[in-house]
């Protein structure tokens, strides 16, 4: 089990690649931070996909019935065992992480 540290220049292709990777199962979205503590957004759903676009830099995490943007993100961390992608960490301006943990 590893965790990996993307490069920005890496996001676009990598979250356009997500939906291939994680196809067939369950994701779970959650952010956590001081000022809002922690809430779950997303329980258990399919992911429909994923875009990072440099121009606005925000991503976009879509699933059936709605689509969490995380704004000006400043890491991405993916950890994974053996290429099976099992959480990927996404912090953004405001110091929160939005946690997507897959099942």
């Amino acid at each position: 089990m590893g965790v990996t540290v993307l490069s920005k220049a890496d996001w676009p292709a990598y979250f356009s690649r997500l939906g291939k990777a994680v196809e067939g199962r369950t994701i779970k979205i959650e952010v956590l931070g001081e000022a809002l503590g922690d809430q779950v957004l997303v329980r258990s759903a399919s992911l429909i996909g994923a875009t990072y676009e440099p121009k606005e830099d925000a991503l976009e995490i879509s699933v059936k019935g709605m689509t969490h943007v995380v704004d000006r993100p400043q890491k991405v961390s993916v950890q994974d065992d053996n290429g099976k992608i099992l959480a990927i960490e996404v912090v953004d301006v405001g110091d929160r992480h939005q946690l997507m943990t897959f099942a």
